[in-house]
């Protein structure tokens, strides 16, 4: 079995405007041991910050810490305006192409959480939009042995299933540790597996390899032939986020906020966009 754990990588500050701050985690600097992320930020927001915009190809997730002190309100062309709070999740599985618009529900009430963009596999690219939702009181969480816990906010975790499965399969978890507990996460060949930690310090060992994370910090964790498990342990209290999906080994164009598999299928979701074939959703006054 082949295990490899990519460098180390200290997430980079980002700014726009004076309503928006970010910790950056450039998924690209992994090389192909975080396909399929796309991008990942934790942010924080507390004013309108992006103007209503289409995104097709891929899916983009918004998920707001337990502490975030205001909601996220999402309006998209589907028709959608919802708020959802502390502890919820938007996700936007563009497929084909939608506008969306996601904002501070009361501006000035900081929201704290990710942004993330997840690529989609080829066939699942050309699927209708779908928006999906859940407040934190659905997101069903897990209880380990020494009283760390798991937010199972999409996909599965020990054969606890969130309501929110993702057309590709991806795993996310919202995992706070209590100190010197540890938890133990299934490693399956093919699926690629990001850590990122919002706080604290954990380790992470599996087999030969061995990672240590600060506030800030995340790695890339891949496994190409045959299953095993990934231990995570702390001596004091930590919060990390875990994503996992399966790798999608497919060509990537990117331009804006589209990501297809070819230059041909970006002109074709700009002239979707352009047509209004991908629906309208006007700013806010």
């Amino acid at each position: 079995m082949t295990i490899q754990f990519s460098s180390v990588i200290a997430a980079e500050k980002a700014e726009l405007g004076s309503g928006f701050s970010a910790l950056r985690v450039e998924p690209g600097r992994f090389g192909g041991a975080a396909d399929p992320i796309m991008g990942f930020d934790h942010y924080r927001m507390n004013a309108v910050t992006f103007a209503p915009h289409p995104h097709a190809g891929f899916s983009a997730i918004s998920y707001l810490f337990e502490d975030s002190t205001g909601g996220l309100r999402n309006r998209d062309s589907l028709g959608n305006d919802f708020v959802v709070g502390p502890g919820g999740i938007v996700w936007t599985q563009a497929g084909e192409g939608v506008l969306h618009d996601e904002l501070p529900a009361k501006p000035g009430r900081e929201v704290h959480g990710l942004q993330i963009f997840i690529n989609m596999s080829a066939a699942a690219k050309n699927t209708p939009p779908l928006v999906m939702r859940l407040d934190g009181s659905e997101v069903p969480v897990s209880t380990v042995p020494g009283g760390s816990t798991v937010r199972i906010v999409a996909g599965s975790y020990r054969g606890i299933a969130s309501p929110l499965q993702s057309a590709d399969s991806i795993d996310l978890l919202d995992c706070a540790l209590i100190a010197g507990s540890d938890l133990d996460f299934p490693l399956e060949a093919g699926r690629n597996m990001l850590v990122y930690c919002e706080s604290g310090e954990v380790r992470l060992t599996a087999k030969a390899n061995e990672s240590v994370l600060t506030a800030g910090d995340a790695v890339a964790i891949s496994v190409s032939d045959a299953a095993d498990s990934l231990r995570i342990g702390s001596d004091s209290d930590a919060r990390i986020v875990l994503l996992c999906g399966q790798a999608l080994n497919e060509p990537v164009v990117q331009y804006g906020p589209f990501i297809m598999n070819s230059e041909a299928q970006i002109g074709e979701a700009a002239m979707r966009y352009r047509s209004g074939a991908m629906g309208r959703l006007e700013p806010l006054s």
